[in-house]
C-alpha cells in the first residue's frame, strides 16, 4: 500500500534500460543501484523499510516492444514521477511515452501537476543536458544532478554510485521526494478521477455492476471498488435507494442493463431487509434479479464461513442454492475466497466477459503462455506475429502454473496453437503448465492443433522437455543461448505455424 494515500504506488521511476546495463566488473546497473539506495534513505526517513512504494520495470520492456499493460498501470496509479534523463532517454520513444502519459494523467487528476507549489515531476539528470533540450513535459521543473560534467559544453557521467557525491546529491534527492509526499492531501479523495490510456469514450468502457452488502462487507465492497477504478471499470453501486420494493426493483434493473457484469458480495450476514417487504433481503433481491437477466455475474463468498450456521432460514437456504449451483445458469462464477484475492477474480472474470463479445472475425489462432519473468520474450514475438498479421492473445502467468485455469480454458478454445515460453521457470512449471492445458483440450474438444515450446535464456537442452500423450506433437524452439530472438529461430516457428482454417 501506498504512502501517499489514493494511490497503489509513491514513486514511478522512467529510464532507458540502457543505462542500466551493467558495465565490466559491475554487480549491478547503474539504475537498479539507484533504485536500491533510494529505497532504503527513504524507508529510513519513514521509519519502516518499504514505507515508500516505488515502481520501476525490471523487465526491459524498452525501444520498440509494445507498451506493457503493466507499465500502463503502473503510471495510472503513481502519485510522483521520477524521471533518470540521459541522452538514451530523449531517444527512447518508449520513455517518453511513459512522461507523456504520467503528464497527461497528472493534468487530469483534481490537485493538478504539482502540490503544494511542488512539481509531481522531478527531472534527475545523469548527463548534463541542457535544459532547452529537457522535453516539454519537464520544462519548469528542478533538475537534480547525478553527472561529473567539468564545463557548460560537456555531457558527463553518470556519478560512480560509490562515490561521496552520489551519496550526497541522493540524500538532497531524498529530502525533496520527502517534502513533496507530505505534501500530498492526508485524506482520501471521495472520487478518483478515470484516466483512460486510449482516451476511450465513456460508452466503450466496461462497466460492473455491485450490489448491496451487508455491513461486514461494507469495507471489502469499498477497497475493491477503488482497486477496480484504479484499473479502469466503471462501477455502478449504491442501490438502494429507492428502498421500497417496487422502485427498488426497477432501479437495479435499469442499473443491471447498463452493465457488462455483475457482482454480488454474500456472507452469513443477510444485510439490510426491504422496506415493504418480509423476509427479504437487499443483497438477496439484487443477485436474484441478476440471475433473472441471465447477466454474466460473480457471487463472492468468503472462503471461511459455514453456510450451516446462518440462523435465518430463508436466506440459508438461498445461499445453500447458490453454493450447489442450483441457479443452472452458466454465466455465473460462484467463488469462495480471499478479500485480497477479490479485485484479481473480477478482473479475471471481466475480460472473459470482454472477449466473449469479440466481434465474429476477430478470430485469433496463437496463444503466448509465459511467466511474467519470461514476458519481454513474448512480446518480441507478439511484435513479429503482427507484422505477419497473425492474431494472438498474451497470457501472463504467475507463480502457480495452475492458477487461473478458467481463464486459460476461455483463452485456448480461441486458438489453433499454443505456445509456453520456458526461460527462467523452472522445467517443472512449464511442464504442469503444459499439462492442465492439455487436459483442457481434451475435456472440452478444443481444436487445438499444434503446441510449441519457445526454450529463452538462459541455455537449455532441447530432449529436456516433452508430454508423455499422443494427442498433440510438442514442437521446441531453442532461443536460449542467445539474449535476444534469433531471427533464423523466429522465420522457422513462423514458417510452421499453421493458417487458421
Amino acid at each position: 500500500m501506498a504512502y501517499i494515500k489514493g494511490y497503489s504506488y509513491d514513486i514511478f521511476i522512467s529510464y532507458a534500460h540502457l543505462d542500466n546495463e551493467k558495465l565490466s566488473g559491475q554487480m549491478l546497473g547503474w539504475i537498479e543501484q539507484f533504485y536500491t539506495d533510494l529505497n532504503i534513505l527513504l524507508s529510513r526517513r519513514i521509519g519502516k523499510a518499504g514505507a515508500i512504494e516505488i515502481w520501476w520495470d525490471n523487465k526491459k520492456l524498452d525501444g520498440n516492444i509494445l507498451f506493457d499493460e503493466s507499465i500502463k498501470t503502473g503510471i495510472k496509479q503513481s502519485a510522483i514521477l521520477l524521471c533518470l534523463t540521459t541522452a538514451g532517454y530523449r531517444e527512447s520513444e518508449y520513455c517518453l511515452k511513459e512522461l507523456e502519459l504520467f503528464y497527461k494523467k497528472a493534468q487530469k487528476e483534481d490537485i493538478g501537476l504539482s502540490v503544494g507549489g511542488r512539481s509531481r515531476i522531478l527531472n534527475v539528470l545523469l548527463n548534463n543536458i541542457p535544459f532547452t533540450q529537457w522535453p516539454v513535459e519537464l520544462s519548469g521543473t528542478t533538475g537534480f544532478h547525478f553527472h561529473d560534467e567539468v564545463s557548460e559544453d560537456d555531457l558527463g557521467d553518470p556519478l560512480d554510485t560509490g562515490c561521496r557525491e552520489f551519496k550526497s546529491r541522493l540524500q538532497d534527492l531524498r529530502d525533496a521526494l520527502i517534502k513533496l509526499v507530505n505534501e500530498f492531501p492526508k485524506e482520501e479523495e471521495p472520487e478518483e478521477h478515470e484516466f483512460h490510456l486510449d482516451e476511450e469514450k465513456k460508452e466503450d468502457e466496461f462497466t460492473i455492476y455491485f450490489g448491496d452488502v451487508a455491513d461486514s462487507l461494507r469495507t471489502v465492497k469499498k477497497r475493491t471498488i477503488t482497486e477496480l477504478k484504479k484499473r479502469g471499470y466503471k462501477i455502478i453501486c449504491d442501490v438502494p435507494p429507492p428502498f421500497k420494493s417496487d422502485e427498488h426493483e426497477k432501479a437495479v434493473k435499469e442499473k443491471l442493463e447498463e452493465a457488462s457484469m455483475a457482482v454480488h458480495l454474500l456472507d452469513l450476514l443477510p444485510g439490510r431487509e426491504i422496506e415493504d417487504e418480509e423476509s427479504i433481503w437487499y443483497p438477496q433481491k439484487q443477485a436474484a434479479l441478476t440471475l433473472e437477466l441471465d447477466k454474466p455475474q460473480l457471487i463472492w463468498v468468503p472462503a471461511e464461513i459455514d453456510i450451516k450456521v446462518i440462523d435465518v432460514e430463508q436466506y440459508k437456504t438461498f445461499m445453500q442454492a447458490m453454493e450447489n449451483g442450483k441457479p443452472g445458469s452458466k454465466k455465473i462464477e460462484y467463488i469462495r475466497g480471499t478479500k485480497s484475492e477479490l479485485a484479481q477474480q473480477i478482473t479475471d472474470l471481466a475480460e472473459q466477459v470482454k472477449k466473449q463479445h469479440l466481434p465474429p472475425d476477430d478470430k485469433v489462432s496463437v496463444l503466448l503462455d509465459t511467466h511474467y519473468t519470461d514476458q519481454i520474450y513474448a512480446l518480441e514475438v507478439s511484435k513479429s506475429l503482427l507484422e505477419h498479421k497473425i492474431q494472438h492473445l498474451i497470457n501472463p502467468q504467475e507463480d502457480d502454473p495452475r492458477k487461473n485455469i478458467d481463464v486459460l480454458a476461455e483463452r485456448i478454445s480461441k486458438v489453433s496453437t499454443l505456445v509456453f515460453f520456458y526461460g527462467k521457470v523452472t522445467r517443472d512449471w512449464v511442464l504442469e503448465r503444459m499439462s492442465a492445458a492439455l487436459q483442457l483440450i481434451v475435456t472440452n474438444n478444443y481444436a487445438v492443433e499444434d503446441f510449441f515450446v519457445f526454450m529463452v535464456p538462459p541455455h537449455k537442452d532441447p530432449k529436456d522437455i516433452s508430454l508423455k500423450q499422443r494427442f498433440l506433437k510438442v514442437n521446441v524452439v531453442n532461443n536460449s543461448d542467445t539474449a535476444q530472438i534469433d531471427t533464423n529461430a523466429l522465420q522457422q516457428f513462423l514458417k510452421n505455424l499453421r493458417p487458421v482454417e
